[in-house]
């Protein structure tokens, strides 16, 4: 028997197209989404003529260059048609971003997290109040305008996720096979996606950073501990129980260091934030945090750059695995890591040449993130996007 076509799965699949198309050309025609999606035109017609009685697409007039006669309409998301907001939940902090609907950054808010689950539900649930309040516009009396809703929430934090969205282990905030997205529905009052940290981190780099348009890439990032996401064929890798890409695991000393997921030698007891700041203590340099030591690197400071060296190789050894497992084009290196790349890259590139098949590094390329400590958040916004454009339906606001 044939299989039978899923047609509410197509329309979905092609309003996603459309708004994207949308989002990465504002105040394109309507004729060029049709050639940016290859969407047919009847196609096209219904999904922008839907997405404008929802509220969620403008039209404004755009005369082109060197056309006589009436100017053509050039459409974009609606500002005004809702927000979206992304989370990092850390031991230490709890990140907040909001955007528009398109993915443009209206606030930012940092607060204190904690390794008690309610303590860290409620300050996040207050600190999502306050940096959407703070993204809404003045209310002016007698202008009729409404507050931009809410369409979704995506919240990435560091553990293993498995693909029902529970919580397996997260062992830098101490939490075990927990029900993670039924509690921050029931804290938040509204659904939300919840994703590993660095998954996360790793769609926002497809949808707004270096890797649009990238099918092949490894994302890798610092920040209580270490993680990888793996982009393979234009999509997420996430293994049978959505646990792929957990490369600060990997051992890279046998019988090294222990780490919180109960080994020795993995790789973030020597790369992750805690890690070097602990390694350069026992060096008599105590330090904040990664950005001081990369000043003190920079310095001159012969300790804190050894510290740094040996992160380097070890990342290096474990990304060589990597490439010779999936020949990636490009590797980013994003969150806390990008603040020291600079000083790492070096000690990483000769790691890769010692351990990585040449045919497999010759052309491959290493980036650093512009998304800064905005990855994680940031990967919340996209996962808040992919939850709203997969629902039945757009036009409904949620908060």
């Amino acid at each position: 028997m044939l299989p039978r076509v899923n047609s509410a799965a197509i329309r979905r699949l092609n309003r996603t197209k459309v708004f994207h198309a949308l989002r990465e050309n504002p105040g394109c025609a309507q004729r060029d989404l049709s050639r940016l999606t290859g969407l047919d035109k009847a196609t096209t017609s219904a999904i922008v003529t839907q997405m404008l009685e929802d509220g969620l697409v403008e039209r404004t007039d755009a005369p082109r260059a060197r056309r006589i006669g009436r100017p053509e309409t050039a459409l974009s998301i609606a500002p005004a048609a809702g927000l979206l907001v992304g989370a990092r939940l850390e031991p230490g902090t709890i990140r907040i971003v909001t955007t528009t609907l398109a993915g443009i950054v209206l606030e930012h808010l940092q607060i204190a997290g904690s390794t008690d689950i309610s303590t860290a539900l409620d300050r996040l649930h207050r600190g999502i109040d306050e940096a959407v309040a703070a993204s809404r516009p003045p209310a002016t009396g007698g202008s009729g305008a409404t507050a931009p809703p809410v369409r979704g929430i995506g919240v990435g934090l560091p553990g293993l996720m498995d693909h029902s969205g529970r919580l397996v282990l997260a062992p830098n905030l101490g939490w075990r096979d927990t029900p993670i997205r039924p509690l921050l529905e029931e804290a938040l009052g509204m659904p939300v996606q919840v994703d590993n940290d660095t998954k996360a981190a790793a769609m926002a780099e497809r949808l707004f950073g270096l890797c649009r348009g990238v099918e092949d890439f490894i994302y890798l990032t610092g920040h209580s501990g270490v993680g990888g996401g793996l982009f393979l064929g234009g999509r997420l890798y996430r293994g049978s129980h959505g646990f792929a890409g957990e490369v600060g695991h990997v051992t890279v000393v046998p019988g090294g260091r222990p780490c919180a997921c109960g080994k020795r030698g993995c790789l973030e007891t020597y790369v992750s934030e805690p890690a070097i700041l602990a390694r350069t203590a026992e060096r008599g340099r105590t330090l904040p945090d990664l950005a001081s030591v990369a000043v003190a690197a920079r310095a001159g400071d012969a300790a804190v750059a050894q510290v740094l060296a040996e992160a380097g190789r070890h990342l290096g050894f474990a990304l060589s695995h990597l490439v010779n497992l999936t020949d990636p084009g490009l590797v980013v290196l994003g969150g806390n890591l990008s603040t020291v790349a600079g000083l790492i890259l070096p000690h990483l590139h000769r790691a890769l040449e010692e351990h990585a098949l040449e045919p497999l590094r010759r052309d491959l390329r290493l980036l650093v993130s512009p998304l800064g400590p905005d990855a994680v958040p940031m990967g919340g916004i996209a996962l808040a996007m992919e939850g709203f454009l997969s629902a039945p339906s757009l036009a409904v606001g949620m908060l």
